[in-house]
């Protein structure tokens, strides 16, 4: 039984208010970093004044609104790249990386005996109590092992193909636009809308981002195909750029390879057996039925056994497995579980 005091309150509503203050104010930014004309016109600035050099040099229309759908394209572009690498490298590691090739019985085996290798009482404790968060805590270390070993090999070379395909694509979206506009008798409109649409499944990318630049009097289609050609060369050395730090630096939370494989091998069932913390092995999570494991632990590691509740949601049947990784943790670490439990073994 627990009593609730004024000051658990307090704290409660201490902190919704600072969850509440962080999202209005992250809300506020993003609204005023898109609507802002101050802000957009300073982010617009280099782009603008390029534009007016190149007027002020007599340069052709096509030739500027080349370089502007250049311009447009490079956050895309390195956005497309980063998160198709990042797709093929998890997939590389899925069939490639020993503790990462098989299912979440393969990855614990690996666990397990890496904790044996570092002999590490509180990390034990963390797997035992917090199964959940340690898998996730190695697959990190996995991937951000792997990608530094393998970056020059394996990493790097699939940036480069990555970016040299989609090069080939931008340019084929540019010479097939040019070709529509042609057997059409079309404009430039009909030319961006038919290059955009090409482009929806590769990129970010519309014909929205274009609203305010003036490029009626675009007329020489073939021209406007050798800037892209010409411009794409320069935006796309991201490569030159790329390295262990940047790559997952750059990558969007979610398309990160670690955040990937965790999704793939942690949606799951997590609870443990209440005798000896053994995590259900069930692979769907909030799952119909009883819980269940193949083996269960020795005594000690939960410290104390009772029964009824929470015990009866689980099917624990009898196993003869001698259990000899599990007594000898409980043997090399006794007095860390006795005084972690502040309990005696009899």
């Amino acid at each position: 039984k627990y009593v609730l005091k004024n000051e658990f309150f307090r704290d409660l509503v201490l902190s919704i208010c600072m969850r509440a203050n962080k999202m209005i104010t992250d809300q506020h930014s993003m609204f005023r970093e898109a609507n802002d004309p101050v802000i957009y016109v300073e982010k617009k600035r280099e782009e603008y004044y390029s534009i007016f050099q190149k007027y002020c040099h007599g340069a052709t229309s096509a030739v500027i609104f080349g370089e502007i759908i250049c311009q447009k394209l490079k956050e895309p572009i390195e956005q497309s790249v980063y998160k198709k690498t990042a797709r093929d490298l998890t997939d590389e590691m899925r069939s490639n990386c020993e503790s990462l090739n098989g299912n979440r019985s393969n990855l614990e085996k690996h666990i397990l005996k890496t904790l044996v290798e570092e002999e590490d009482f509180d990390k034990y404790m963390n797997y035992i109590n917090n199964p959940r968060d340690h898998f996730k805590s190695f697959i990190r270390d996995e991937v951000s092992r792997y990608i530094t070993d393998k970056f020059s090999v394996s990493v790097l070379p699939k940036m480069k193909e990555n970016i040299e395909l989609l090069q080939q694509k931008i340019m084929k979206a540019a010479h097939e636009s040019t070709e529509h506009v042609q057997v059409n008798s079309g404009d430039v409109g009909l030319w961006l809308k038919s290059f955009t649409q090409q482009l929806s499944d590769e990129l970010i990318f519309s014909e929205k981002v274009f609203s305010g630049v003036k490029h009626d009097d675009v007329d020489d289609f073939k021209l406007l195909e050798n800037v892209i050609r010409k411009e794409l060369t320069a935006i796309t050395g991201i490569s030159s750029r790329f390295s262990t730090e940047t790559f997952p630096a750059n990558l969007d939370y979610k398309f990160r390879p670690d955040e990937l494989l965790i999704d793939h091998f942690c949606q799951c069932c997590w609870v443990q057996c209440p005798f000896c913390k053994a995590t259900c092995t069930n692979t769907i999570e909030n799952h119909h039925g009883d819980h269940s494991a193949p083996f269960h632990r020795i005594t000690g590691l939960k410290g104390m056994k009772t029964a009824g509740g929470i015990y009866a949601d689980w099917s624990i049947t009898p196993d003869l497995s001698e259990l000899p990784y599990w007594k000898w943790f409980v043997c090399t670490f006794q007095k860390d579980l006795e005084k972690h439990y502040t309990a005696l073994f009899e």
